[in-house]
């Protein structure tokens, strides 16, 4: 591709799309910097300290399938990548495929800071409207959610993600219930979704604990979303214990996360935008982590910014 010595780029939003596509352009002799709204980054690789645990609260683990994003990953990890090896099992209980499911031992939240080592990334950065960095930039790339991206560049959008409830419950007592033989429940179009034991990654939880991660399904989610996130473990609990055969007295805590634009049913289209403007992210692909950094490699491989 062209050379882009000399010119300057911002990308907004520091998640694995970002990232990404920051390193790509930095090869290419681009001066990139993120601009990250969050005090933190990652976008979906979210984790959380709390209550001596550490606690993936956003994507649970990601796949490699792809040599690229192999090749970074490891790279950039290297030994803290970690391979689960507990089967994901549906509702009924039958174990389902796995292509290789892994984690940063570390957190995954992790996975993104080493990727984005050298980067530099201005946290705590509202942008109001993109079209106004424009007099000091050459070209300004949106990895927001694409209805965050739309508002920014001043274009319509009438695309709307899935949102997704979760909820962390810690319990008492190390691998109660169902939590040893079985990393997780998987049931798309439940109430119940997903459901993972953190217990699993290690290193992670205090000694004594268990803790799981629940991600609501979208009917259940689009109905709760405007609740208090404090409200929502009240409202899974029972689902929860149930279905891990866990004892409703061992409960010792839970807190619950609003995730409004968590993911794509199917691959957007986007529109044609304003000279200067981009957008990339997962929801050009689906909504994985793998999928948010190659989106982020490959635009970063293939634009030209000639216009």
């Amino acid at each position: 591709m062209n050379d882009l010595s000399g010119k300057r780029i911002a990308i907004i939003g520091a998640g694995l799309a970002g990232i990404a596509a920051a390193r790509g352009l930095s090869r290419r002799g681009a001066a990139v910097t993120l601009l990250e709204k969050s005090r933190g980054f990652g976008g979906r690789c979210a984790s959380k300290r709390w209550e001596g645990h550490v606690i993936d609260q956003g994507a649970q683990y990601f796949t490699m399938r792809d040599d690229r994003f192999r090749e970074a990953a490891v790279a950039a990890c290297g030994e803290a990548l970690w391979r689960l090896e507990m089967p994901v099992r549906d509702e009924n209980g039958r174990e389902l495929p796995d292509s290789g499911r892994w984690i940063h031992r570390e957190g995954n939240s992790r996975l993104a800071r080493e990727l984005a080592k050298g980067l530099e990334i201005r946290t705590e950065c509202q942008i109001e409207d993109a079209r106004s960095l424009l007099a000091d930039l050459d070209q300004v790339v949106s990895t927001a959610p694409w209805p965050q991206t739309a508002r920014l560049f001043g274009v319509e959008q009438s695309f709307d993600y899935i949102p997704c409830l979760a909820v962390v419950l810690a319990y008492h007592g190390e691998w109660i219930g169902r939590t040893r033989e079985t990393y997780a429940f998987s049931a798309p179009g439940t109430a119940l979704a997903w459901t993972a034991c953190e217990n699993h990654k290690p290193g992670r939880i205090a000694p004594g604990f268990t803790v799981l991660v629940a991600h609501l399904g979208e009917a259940f989610s689009r109905e709760h979303l405007e609740k208090p996130p404090a409200e929502y473990p009240a409202l899974v609990r029972s689902m929860v214990e149930e279905r891990w055969e866990i004892p409703a007295d061992a409960f010792a805590g839970a807190f619950g996360h609003r995730w409004r634009l968590a993911r794509v049913d199917a691959p957007i289209t986007v529109p044609a935008l304003p000279p200067r403007l981009h957008f990339v992210g997962d929801a050009l692909r689906r909504s994985r982590v793998e999928d948010a950094w190659l989106a982020g490699h490959e635009f970063a491989e293939t634009t030209s910014f000639e216009s």
